[in-house]
């Protein structure tokens, strides 16, 4: 498909239609985007409203909140991290045997080189917080001619999708994208083409009349000269195409340059769900969190405001002033007359059940929270009087109750390693080295798409990355740390008492990152077999010596006797065309600019 140079060269829906679709979102899914904006607001400890503030203030009392939620989300989220494994390549015929572990490598450098932790931990961050967590996939300009492939979090409040999407993966989406207020100066440096109407959108001239000028109001802001704009994702004809527009104003449009593995287009966005209701609206955990926590800071606040106050039962009369009297109770040396033959008594007793009572149900409120999800044993807190069995069931149940956002968050990351990979062999085509470092101090280098001969003499590319035909998996991660732990303690004192242990059981049962056990288990491997022949390894060495050379000039002789021959297999070689100065071009379609970062909130 040749790269699309102007709007008008690509075909879609209208702008018109685009925004009538983003205005159904955020019209339709008000009650999710309100919960949504209230869940960041109790994670990140604002859980008072106006009014329970006003009433603490006029009782002179410290507006106090014991924010668990935090740490119940954030302890979710460092287990996650703490359980996290590196992608993996299998093939899927034979002769892709040798290149699987070429994949491996490449895709684990591809998502390093964009910090894949912690775009990872924020994306599940925001989407224990919000339900939704959602990366964005691009291109940018690299150093060996081919565009590299990045990664970015999207922020939760800019992110909008098909409403009658119900898939956790959105899976059945026919549209979504993202909505930011940017410098008018921005728009013009991004859509340079456009420049004319982003000074008509600015000066109003475009609208109509008075009531059109007044709807289109919130497209703009004349005062702080931004302009809200629209990246709009959407399939037409089974095509994912892709437009920017600010009101009723095209800025650029065109179809997505990603592909999968059938020769598909797909989305750059790719997003999961924590939850979704009987609705169709999307949750995190704070839903299920919010009632305890209210319940904590309700209860704390009133056992604060019994501990401040004492209830009086007396006689009529007992005091000649009954607010001076009141006063002197609530002060702890207090002095207080009363009159002869009335009598006056606090009620302490009841005020100290009343106070017992709060406390009962505070600490009530307090396991509710700690129970739910990754309880305490599963990140390893509160088990030392615990036996093994004990820990391993409060571990199972922990995972068992947030089963369902493992297997959505799982899925996502498949998904993205599959999308990451897919961009590699569709863009990566020109020669390049990769440095892969198993640990800090070894380290080797892999050669892509390497022209070279073989040992007849023939041409041939080495690691073709376009030609591998292989499978992205996740190593599986260990389902629970303590029990292994207290495993691995076990094995280890018997080997220490004389009883024979394998030393590969102490090492699978370690909680040793996936490619380190690996090491070790080979390192182990190797010293069980005899050692050789030191005469006979020098024999060895000398022949693959010979070997070598002789090859060397059978492939030096090849080599000049093709240089200059092969047109079409160095046209095959020859480097993609290097993205044009910003936003790039490929033979597949024209890859779309990125929204810088958020300016300042969105408002539906």
């Amino acid at each position: 498909m040749a790269a699309a140079t102007k709007t008008e060269e690509v075909d879609g829906l209208p702008v018109a239609k685009l925004r009538q679709r983003y205005e159904d979102f955020a019209s339709t899914k008000s009650a999710e985007i309100e919960e949504q904006r209230t869940a960041r607001h109790y994670y990140h400890g604002d859980q008072l409203t106006a009014e329970e503030r006003r009433v603490l203030a006029k009782r002179r009392q410290p507006a106090v909140t014991n924010n668990r939620i935090a740490r119940k989300i954030n302890g979710t989220i460092g287990v996650l991290s703490r359980s996290r494994q590196d992608p993996k390549a299998y093939p899927r015929t034979p002769e892709h045997e040798d290149g699987a572990e070429t994949a491996t490598e490449v895709l684990r450098y591809a998502m390093d080189r964009v910090d894949w932790p912690t775009i990872d931990t924020a994306t599940a961050l925001t989407a224990a917080i919000n339900g939704i967590g959602v990366v964005e996939v691009y291109l940018e300009q690299g150093d060996h001619g081919d565009p590299e492939i990045g990664l970015a979090t999207v922020d939760a409040d800019s992110w909008f999708y098909d409403p009658r999407s119900y898939r956790q993966d959105f899976s059945d989406a026919a549209y979504h994208g993202v909505v930011k207020w940017l410098d008018e100066d921005d728009v013009k440096r991004m859509f340079p083409e456009a420049a004319d109407k982003v000074d008509s959108l600015m000066s109003g001239g475009w609208a109509d009349s008075a009531q059109s000028r007044d709807r289109e109001q919130r497209w703009v802001n004349t005062t702080e000269r931004q302009v809200r704009v629209v990246e709009h994702w959407y399939l037409w004809r089974g095509e994912w195409r892709w437009c920017f527009y600010s009101g009723d104003i095209e800025l650029m449009c065109g179809v997505s340059p990603f592909r999968d593995e059938k020769g598909k287009t797909v989305s750059r966005f790719i997003g999961f769900s924590a939850n979704v209701d009987h609705d169709g609206d999307r949750y995190g955990f704070i839903r299920n969190l919010k009632s305890p926590q209210d319940e904590i800071n309700a209860r704390r606040s009133k056992a604060l405001h019994t501990l401040n106050v004492r209830r009086v039962i007396a006689d009529k009369g007992a005091v000649d002033n009954v607010e001076k009297a009141r006063a002197e109770m609530a002060r702890p040396d207090g002095w207080i007359e009363k009159n002869p033959g009335r009598e006056l008594n606090a009620d302490d007793a009841a005020r100290q059940a009343d106070l017992a009572g709060q406390l009962r149900f505070l600490e009530d409120a307090k396991n509710e929270i700690e129970n739910q999800g990754f309880n305490p044993s599963l990140i390893g807190t509160g088990v030392q009087n615990m036996s093994g069995r004990a820990i391993d069931l409060q571990q199972q149940a922990g995972m068992a109750e947030l089963g369902p956002f493992l297997n959505n968050y799982r899925g996502w990351k498949l998904r993205v390693y599959r999308m990451v990979w897919n961009a590699i062999q569709q863009y990566w085509t020109s020669e390049r080295w990769l440095r892969v470092t198993d640990d800090e101090d070894l380290f080797r280098f892999i050669q892509l798409n390497a022209l070279q001969v073989n040992e007849w003499g023939e041409p041939m590319i080495v690691n073709d990355l376009g030609s591998l035909d292989v499978d992205i998996v996740i190593e599986e991660g260990p389902d629970v740390i303590v029990s292994a732990q207290a495993t691995e303690q076990v094995l280890a004192a018997l080997a220490q008492n004389g009883v024979p242990v394998a030393p590969e059981m102490i090492i699978e049962m370690s909680d040793l990152p996936g490619r380190v056990k690996k090491k070790a288990l080979a390192i182990q491997e190797k010293l069980r077999q005899p050692p050789q022949d030191p005469a006979a390894g020098i024999k060895q060495a000398l022949e693959i010596e010979d070997a070598k050379a002789k090859i060397g000039k059978t492939r030096a002789d090849a080599l000049k006797s093709v240089a200059g021959a092969t047109k079409d297999f160095a046209t095959v070689l020859a480097p993609a065309p290097p993205l044009p100065q910003e936003y790039g071009g490929d033979q597949f379609g024209m890859p779309p600019p990125r929204l810088p970062m958020q300016q300042q909130p969105i408002g539906f």
